[in-house]
């Protein structure tokens, strides 16, 4: 009779310690997560231009084009511009200019009124 007392009793207690356990895992995990989004959210809100990349501020989409599934851009890297297209086989380089020799073919496209104005 004890012993039928003892495995009936067992799984009761078992149960109501896997149900503490449980528990206090949850609330550390939660308490973990919190943690973590504040830190995350101060260091977006307070510290957004502390760790600076060294082209910010240099690149420029000059433009794009869609070419069915592909995209064709044209984009300011710091002293040079570059026209790529990008799609599902990659990225493929179409042409590389200096600044000079790109503002030069700007000025000449205004002159000749080749260009829309934007």
């Amino acid at each position: 009779m004890a012993l039928t007392l003892f495995f009936l009793a067992s799984p009761a207690r078992a149960a109501s310690e896997f149900d503490a356990a449980f528990s206090g895992y949850v609330t550390r995990m939660l308490l973990a997560l919190a943690v973590l989004g504040l830190a995350g959210y101060a260091a977006v809100r307070f510290l957004p231009g502390r760790f600076s990349a060294g082209a910010r501020g240099n690149i420029k989409i000059l433009g794009m084009l869609n070419v069915g599934r592909d995209m064709v851009f044209i984009v300011r890297t710091g002293p040079e511009v570059v026209s790529f297209v990008s799609g599902r086989a990659g990225v493929t380089v179409l042409g590389r200019w200096s600044l000079e020799e790109w503002d030069d073919y700007e000025a000449s496209a205004d002159e000749r009124g080749s260009r829309p104005r934007e």
